[in-house]
């Protein structure tokens, strides 16, 4: 471990209660039986057919303004200026109604307390990312601050002080890629997380960016560190890790602070 690794940091901590809604930031958070970040996208919204319900299928859930309290297990939604319609998390039945009115189709609320209902069912553990790469990406965009980048990228943990792009020297051609230590959990690094049209749109409004995936690609390339290595990605449109936690981590805590340390020969 190099003396600039030794002082990396886990330096924020999101999840998102509801998959495709916004985030609650934490200090800590448990590793579940199933390898996820408890109450990370514990809770999906689906359609009749099963598919999940998200920004890039439907509108309306831009619209949706909710306040998570994760230890009454409850959400609130407001309602014109003064008003907020509050919900238990496990009223189900209610919230399905709630949802079907205001995404103006029928859909239903669907819980998986175990694993939750990540993008990548292969690497369904946290993504993670560097500070200074979300930054170095918010520098592309004169309009966009880091908290933009932020909630269009949606990441669960961010390292720092490290530099941008940190992340991807994890990978290397024909090898496994490093293996990271945060706190006491081991992570397995699966592979840079490919991104889909959300971080294009508005997190309020859904309204799309001007040239914004454009612009992302090109900087990206252009960027890239001297530690990334191009065979690793097959295109640019890539930020963060996916990861994998094994079951046997279930019930450890990633807090805010803990060290991060990196393993030639992944964990697993």
């Amino acid at each position: 471990m190099s003396c600039e690794e030794a002082k990396i940091k886990l330096s924020k901590v999101f999840v998102y209660p509801i998959k495709a809604l916004p985030a609650v930031e934490l200090e800590t958070v448990r590793i579940t039986e199933g390898g996820a970040l408890y109450n990370d996208r514990r809770w999906g919204i689906l359609d009749r057919k099963g598919r999940m319900v998200n920004g890039k299928n439907n509108k309306h859930l831009f619209s949706l303004k909710p306040t998570f309290d994760l230890e009454l297990e409850t959400v609130s939604f407001l309602e014109g200026e003064n008003t907020r319609e509050t919900f238990d998390l496990a009223n189900l039945s209610g919230l399905s109604k709630y949802f079907s009115k205001a995404l103006k189709q029928p859909v239903f609320l669907k819980e998986n307390k175990k694993q939750g209902f990540p993008d990548d069912i292969t690497a369904s553990g946290p993504t993670v990312v560097t500070q200074a790469s979300l930054e170095t990406v918010a520098s592309w965009y004169p309009d966009l601050s880091l908290d933009d980048i932020r909630a269009r990228f949606r990441v669960n943990l961010e390292l720092s002080p490290a530099p941008a792009f940190w992340e991807d020297g994890l990978f290397k051609r024909d090898r496994q890629p490093k293996s990271l230590q945060i706190g006491d959990v081991f992570i397995h690094v699966s592979n840079p997380c490919a991104r889909c049209s959300v971080p294009i749109k508005h997190p309020d409004t859904g309204e799309p960016y001007n040239n914004f995936y454009e612009t992302f690609i090109a900087q990206r390339e252009q960027t890239r560190p001297d530690w990334l290595d191009p065979a690793c990605f097959d295109h640019w449109y890539r930020l963060s890790l996916n990861t994998n936690i094994g079951l046997e981590q279930a019930k450890k805590a990633l807090t805010v602070g803990d060290a991060v340390k990196t393993y030639e020969t992944p964990y697993f």
